[in-house]
């Protein structure tokens, strides 16, 4: 079957490519992006543990074990858990002036993606939307209260998005790695997202939790959730967490 190479993913693909003779042409410039994302009018700011330390797990044993869990018990997350996962996912591990590096890889460095926690179920953390600063490592509220309901509608009616304890969100922001990628950049942001979640996963594991995470979702609705412009900053990646029965 010959495949349509006019289709927007195949094209992309395709004029993306790097090839020896191209490599190195002009295109187009795109203006920085800010390193940081930050919300200093947040009503509330929560400052976690930057070097938690919870009970050591074998990585072997939690490569074999990981699996996409979507049936969760109404237990609340301790703080401490939900600080370990955050770390695990984007926790500083070494400051090298302007960059800081982190529990994930990211091409260049540069960090586009942006985490954003939709709590539900969290011991010492009111329920609602929040950002997680990185200089700071402190979660920003943004949205307060009760956010299942529109987050659940958001992921394609996927229940489980509701009942984990708490859901991650990622997005990102294009022109922090297209200034210097230019439009291969998109594929990097994708690839990095991967590494987060996969970061997360494994830190679920070793903790006893449950964790899934999703692809199918309207990306304008958890645009929305988060309050980003769908433009410059867009919905890549989503996963819950909750506790195992």
């Amino acid at each position: 079957m010959n495949s349509d190479e006019t289709a927007i993913g195949r094209r992309y693909l395709k004029e993306t490519r790097y090839r020896r003779d191209e490599l190195g042409a002009r295109g187009p410039v795109y203006p920085a992006a800010p390193r940081f994302k930050e919300y200093a009018d947040a009503p509330q700011r929560l400052v976690l543990d930057p070097a938690p330390s919870p009970a050591g797990a074998d990585l072997w044993a939690c490569l074999g074990e990981r699996r996409s869990l979507r049936q969760y018990r109404d237990r609340p997350l301790s703080l401490e858990e939900l600080t370990a996962l955050v770390w695990a996912t984007q926790g500083v591990t070494l400051a090298s002036h302007p960059y800081l590096l982190r529990t994930a890889p990211s091409a260049g460095a540069l960090y586009p993606v942006e985490t954003y926690l939709a709590v539900h179920r969290v011991s010492g953390v009111d329920a609602g939307i929040w950002h997680l600063n990185i200089i700071d490592f402190a979660l920003e509220l943004l949205t307060p209260g009760d956010c299942r309901r529109p987050l659940v509608e958001a992921c394609l009616s996927q229940q489980f998005m509701g009942t984990g304890a708490v859901a991650f969100i990622w997005t990102g922001i294009l022109n922090r790695a297209m200034v210097k990628y230019r439009e291969r950049a998109i594929r990097y942001l994708f690839l990095d997202a991967g590494h987060i979640c996969q970061n997360l996963m494994l830190a679920a594991t070793a903790l006893g939790l449950g964790c899934c995470p999703v692809g199918a979702f309207f990306d304008g609705e958890v645009e929305q959730l988060v309050q980003v412009d769908g433009q410059e900053e867009v919905a890549l990646y989503l996963a819950a967490v909750g506790t195992l029965g």
